[in-house]
């Protein structure tokens, strides 16, 4: 009988080892990865949000409103690199749209946002502002922790961050800082079996909770004149991760209650040291684009030329991977090439 009883036992650690995934840092984003995700801004779908294992959650058929690249370029490239010690890769965009594991960037305004991963986890470091604040690097104190690693079943990490920016530097006068403290906890609170409509995964849910508070003071020189909150925001969100993927499959933005507002869904991901991708021989993305793109493997450099064939901008190519801003260039149809004369029409809207 207790032979009997020890045997059940092994086969249940064993079931569970084989059962439940374990996100290492090789799981996590790494430089020249790209991710195109879709986002369904009004998800008419009902998921049990309970933890717990071996669960199933199916979001096949959801809406794309619109979709995002994230593109993570290495950071040598940058002229300030060395502002940031720490970070590996970056992205560029606007402020708002470094969310989930993207980290939050100061304010809306246009810049860098810088990262790394080492065993730990995946950490945003800071931010460099483009357009908005003028050129400037922002710190987050300490760097805000995305997703920590390794991720077991059950396990949690609690991160408490901040960063401040200077809206004014005039020592005659009033300064003002305006300053969002990051109090969260990452819980590895289910795993099971995902289905999207990229495919079917084994999962581990990571559930995000806490507070992100903005304030700004008021002060010349070292005395304080005035504080004042303006914001007071709940963090409640679910990232479903899968191994190999290196970006959450599924991301749930909820409210307090737990109704899901927004869903990010992983539908593309063309990796650094992984010949799996799903953009096929596409070198150059997003395009359409707004403001920037990325080009992977372009050869010496870049050429962007009009529609009539005027020379509009060139690039040295420096890196395998690189991120061309396009702000200056009006709306309209372009064509790209390298000094392989490879071409592709790029649109900008």
């Amino acid at each position: 009988m207790k032979k009997i009883f020890f045997i059940l036992i092994f086969l249940s650690i064993l079931f569970f080892a084989k059962s439940q995934i374990v996100i290492q840092q090789s799981d996590l984003a790494q430089a020249t990865d790209t991710f195109l995700i879709y986002v369904d801004m009004n998800p008419d779908i009902t998921i049990d949000l309970i933890g717990g294992e071996n669960l199933t959650w199916d979001f096949s058929g959801l809406t794309k409103d619109y979709d995002n690249f994230a593109c993570y370029a290495p950071k040598q490239e940058l002229e300030f690199a060395e502002e940031f010690p720490l970070s590996q890769f970056y992205t560029y965009g606007p402020g708002f749209i470094y969310a989930g594991p993207g980290g939050g960037a100061p304010l809306d305004n246009w810049g860098y946002m810088l990262f790394y991963t080492d065993n730990q986890g995946l950490f945003a470091e800071g931010f460099y502002s483009d357009y908005g604040m003028g050129y400037k690097s922002t710190y987050n104190t300490p760097p805000e922790l995305l997703m920590f690693t390794p991720a077991n079943y059950l396990d949690n990490k609690i991160n408490n961050s901040y960063w401040e920016v200077v809206v004014n530097e005039n020592s005659s006068d009033y300064d003002t800082i305006y300053r969002r403290n990051i109090d969260k906890q990452l819980e590895a609170d289910a795993w099971g079996n995902l289905t999207s409509d990229f495919g079917n995964f084994e999962v581990l849910r990571i559930h995000e909770t806490g507070t992100s508070v903005d304030s700004i003071f008021g002060y010349v020189g070292n005395t304080t004149f005035f504080k004042t909150e303006v914001a007071n925001e709940i963090i409640n969100k679910y990232y479903f991760w899968a191994k190999h993927w290196r970006n959450p499959i599924i991301t749930l933005y909820c409210d307090e209650n737990n109704n899901i507002l927004r869903i990010d869904y992983l539908m593309g991901s063309l990796f650094s040291n992984i010949t799996e991708n799903s953009f096929k021989n596409l070198n150059i993305y997003p395009n359409p684009s707004e403001s920037s793109i990325c080009v992977k493997n372009a050869k010496d450099f870049i050429e962007i030329y009009s529609i009539d064939g005027k020379l509009i901008l060139k690039h040295k190519i420096i890196n395998d991977f690189e991120t061309i801003n396009l702000t200056n260039l009006s709306k309209g149809i372009y064509i790209i090439k390298d000094a392989s004369n490879k071409q592709e029409k790029l649109i900008l809207k």
